[in-house]
């Protein structure tokens, strides 16, 4: 070949070459007007810049969540929220004019192909939550605004307080923020309202959510801060089913107690019902011992309302076989028991407590001379001398137990309270 043909087929390759670039460049007119307007401004976009005039400027980004439905476990105590996730915030590389291109004025664009704000959750599980920047769509207005709107699981530990169990509540929080940016760079808004929001679930009732904003000191540079926000998501257990699985069992356990104590300590009903009860009490406590979570920070009360009622069932079961063991004795009782017991019936109260049950005969020797009932005890010593010590110690242990439930009642029974 010589050299005029080589200059040839030289220059003829140069030609077609600048055609095809021409063909493929950025100021092409022979398309779209929307296919124009995205080259002209993605032309020499880099999605790896964020987008302001002076690095100085700061990024402010509205953030929104729009919850779809929870799941929690007792087990591995994880909160998963799935919802909808939008982010809004303005460009000033991805602005036009609509009159230079056929009046369009918004524009869609692929998440890989602009800059889009990292915002990640901070207190999750590496590996739990999803997002896909990447291959999400974002709506561009012609004044440079961004709306990106995505799916997204989060998933983070939420541990409970379980005092109040089985009317525990639980604080689930996520945590956004900026992953590589400081609070400097990307600011974080939400004014949304939350209070509309209903998701329902078969465990749990979500009460309310609220939002909470924090600062703290940046990862990368510790001259800078990182600026968060932290959803925070209140979940209550359902009262339905809680009310007549744990807490009926606990009322009739008490209420079978104070009958037990009320019956005649001679009666056989008082000695099944004292066993009867005991029994219950050690199945119950089997019950709720499954059912009561293995974790969390502290003990749930109604353990310790169903242990202290064991413990009061036990001593019932026992002053009841102690009773019945006097009723059997023949033998007089020591000159100090005789004492207490008759200053006691001697006693205003003692004979409020006690009128209706002694004798029509004693009762109106107790109104006339109150001065000389002290062989109260002993003058009745051929029908029962211990009777009336009996009755004294059956309504004391009556009386004290009536307390003790009172106590146990406003100190460790669960209620249902408003948050």
């Amino acid at each position: 070949m010589d050299r005029n043909s080589f200059f040839s087929v030289f220059l003829f390759s140069l030609i077609a070459c600048t055609d095809v670039i021409a063909e493929n460049s950025c100021s092409s007119e022979n398309i779209s007007p929307m296919v124009q307007l995205k080259r002209h401004l993605l032309c020499e976009y880099d999605p790896d810049v964020r987008p302001v005039q002076h690095n100085n400027n700061m990024t402010r980004v509205n953030f929104y969540l729009k919850p779809q439905f929870f799941e929690y476990t007792h087990e591995s105590e994880m909160f998963v929220l799935h919802t909808w996730m939008s982010m809004m915030w303005n460009d000033s590389h991805l602005t036009w004019d609509p009159a230079q291109y056929d009046n369009i004025k918004w524009i869609p664009v692929v998440g890989y192909q602009i800059w889009i704000p990292d915002v990640l959750m901070h207190n999750g599980q590496f590996g739990e939550s999803s997002l896909n920047n990447e291959h999400s769509k974002c709506w561009v207005s012609r004044q440079g605004t961004v709306r990106w709107f995505v799916a997204a699981k989060y998933t983070s530990s939420c541990f409970t307080d379980y005092t109040w169990w089985p009317y525990n509540t639980l604080n689930c929080t996520i945590q956004f923020g900026s992953w590589s940016h400081s609070g400097d760079e990307i600011e974080l808004v939400s004014n949304q309202n939350l209070s509309n929001i209903e998701i329902k679930h078969t465990e749990w009732n979500l009460e309310k959510i609220y939002i909470t904003k924090w600062e703290n000191r940046y990862k990368y540079n510790s001259d800078s801060i990182i600026k968060m926000i932290s959803f925070h998501f209140i979940l209550r257990s359902h009262s339905g089913i809680i009310r007549i699985v744990f807490l009926s069992p606990a009322v009739v356990l008490m209420v079978m107690t104070l009958m037990t104590l009320w019956l005649e300590p001679k009666s056989f009903e008082r000695m099944v019902i004292a066993n009867l009860n005991f029994i219950c009490h050690l199945l119950c406590i089997q019950g709720v011992h499954w059912e009561v979570p293995k974790s969390g920070f502290n003990i749930p009360k109604i353990l310790f309302f169903y242990e202290s009622s064991l413990g009061i069932a036990t001593f019932t079961l026992i002053v009841t076989s102690i009773l019945r063991h006097l009723q059997e004795l023949t033998t007089e009782p020591p000159m100090w028991i005789s004492t207490v017991t008759t200053s006691i019936l001697r006693s205003r109260v003692g004979q409020i407590l006690l009128i209706s049950i002694l004798d029509p005969a004693v009762t109106a020797k107790i109104e006339a001379d109150m001065d000389d009932n002290t062989d109260l005890v002993q003058s009745n010593s051929k029908r029962s001398p211990w009777k009336y010590i009996i009755v004294l110690i059956g309504w004391l242990a009556f009386l004290s137990i009536f307390l003790a439930y009172i106590v146990l009642l406003s100190t460790c029974f669960p209620t249902y309270y408003t948050i």
